[in-house]
């Protein structure tokens, strides 16, 4: 099988692991929304999005940064660098992110964590270790193609625990209240994280050759100064993913946090097309770059821009399609989020038209341009946002966020060409077979 064909077969398994997974988060979300009220539920929202905004800030820029190192340490046979780089980034991971949680711990009792915005920071800062912790070995799980291992604990085990769990709650009597939610959903994420951990770090054990020197201080630097300009560019990214939620937090009240969330849950199908090929993608790239093939990157490059387009686009229609079934899972008060659907569905297709250039960035070391791009979009659409929620409300903060979209696909189309020579855009079918 060539590896193009050996990519698109993994990005579809990577893709049926992700609609199931959809399928679990969908019902946790419509299961959530009707065991709480809808300001309880936009609550949760709020803590859970920024949980995922914060989550790759604490990794440091590990997780991307693996997917640079160590498939070439493995192509090459550098075992000693292998091991180095997973035992350095896991212990600068945990420290650095253990560290930060403190200071969120203690400046959540300093404003009082019984109630608002304290209880908001001190639930977060007990969830930030896992979730960075998560964030690194699924960026060490990507490298080494361990797609399942990378995607099924995060995305199918996950919503199973906390879905269970918050059914027996519920069923001995326990109302689901913000702090009972966060004790949840920290709970789940250590035990993901754990879980994820151990089997990795098995794997990794045997690699390991006998005998093998330490990395010396210079290549943990190399390591340590690759990877934090990737931090903020991986940030950048969470945070213009979830800038639309953030700002709503704080312009609208908990019920338009939680209708808008459920629209963009039930659009999010379409959404973890582009993260199954993201799950492939940036491995085939360091491959190529590794073995020095430039014509071979171009090929990929285009085919994975056809493979995302394509199928996010079919994904956007069927989803829109059944949205008005999907939104009233949660319940009629949802109904109305039917045009934030549409507009943030116009958004996915063109952000798919760049593919996975993202990804290129990273693999090529351009990080500088990556950076300049996410502070860009992410100004883009926070001053969308706070121009247009305040008179289009929820439609205002998806049409923001759909522009955004498109200003990314742009710059990263042209940044690429100027940079790397490389055509981005495609709108050619997909091709299973070697050229």
């Amino acid at each position: 099988m060539s590896e193009l064909r050996r990519s698109a077969v993994d990005a579809a398994l990577a893709l049926l692991i992700r609609v199931a997974g959809a399928g679990l988060v969908f019902g946790l979300q419509i299961l959530l929304a009707r065991l709480m009220p809808m300001d309880g539920y936009g609550g949760f929202v709020t803590l859970w999005t920024w949980m995922l905004a914060l989550g790759s800030f604490a990794a440091l820029g590990f997780a991307e940064s693996s997917v640079r190192f160590l498939p070439r340490y493995h192509l090459r046979g550098h075992t000693a660098l292998l091991q180095g780089y997973w035992r350095f980034g896991l212990a600068v991971v945990l420290g650095t992110s253990a560290l930060a949680a403190l200071i969120a711990a203690a400046l959540a009792l300093g404003i009082g964590a019984l109630d608002g915005p304290g209880l908001m920071v001190l639930l977060v800062a007990l969830g930030l270790p896992f979730l960075a912790l998560e964030y690194y070995l699924e960026g060490v799980a990507r490298s080494f193609g361990w797609f399942r291992l990378a995607a099924i604990p995060v995305y199918i085990l996950r919503p199973i625990l906390i879905g269970g769990t918050c059914l027996a709650l519920h069923a001995s009597g326990v109302v689901l209240t913000l702090p009972v939610i966060g004790a949840v959903l920290i709970g789940a994420m250590a035990l993901v994280a754990a879980g994820l951990g151990l089997i990795i770090a098995g794997r990794m054990r045997a690699m390991a050759a006998p005998g093998q020197a330490a990395p010396s201080r210079r290549q943990q630097r190399l390591w340590l100064v690759t990877s934090l300009p990737l931090l903020l560019l991986s940030g950048l990214e969470d945070l213009t993913l979830y800038a639309d939620v953030l700002l709503l937090s704080l312009l609208a009240g908990p019920e338009q946090v939680g209708l808008y969330f459920a629209a963009a849950r039930a659009l999010a199908l379409a959404g973890f097309v582009a993260y199954a090929m993201t799950l492939v993608a940036g491995r085939r790239f360091a491959l190529d770059l590794a073995g020095r093939s430039r014509a071979q990157l171009q090929q990929s490059v285009l085919q994975t821009t056809r493979l995302t387009f394509w199928a996010t686009l079919l994904a956007v229609g069927a989803t829109l399609l059944v949205g008005p079934f999907l939104l009233a899972a949660f319940g009629p008060d949802y109904i109305g989020g039917q045009v934030v659907m549409v507009i943030l569905g116009a958004g996915m297709v063109i952000r798919a038209m760049a593919g996975q250039a993202g990804e290129v960035l990273i693999v090529a070391g351009r990080q500088r341009e990556g950076l300049a791009i996410g502070f860009g979009v992410l100004t883009v659409t926070v001053l969308l946002c706070l121009a247009l929620v305040p008179a289009m409300g929820i439609a205002g903060a998806a049409t923001a966020t759909a522009i955004a979209m498109a200003c990314r696909t742009a710059a990263l189309i042209v940044v690429l060409q100027r940079t790397e020579g490389l055509r981005v855009a495609s709108f050619g079918l997909p091709q299973l077979r070697p050229a």
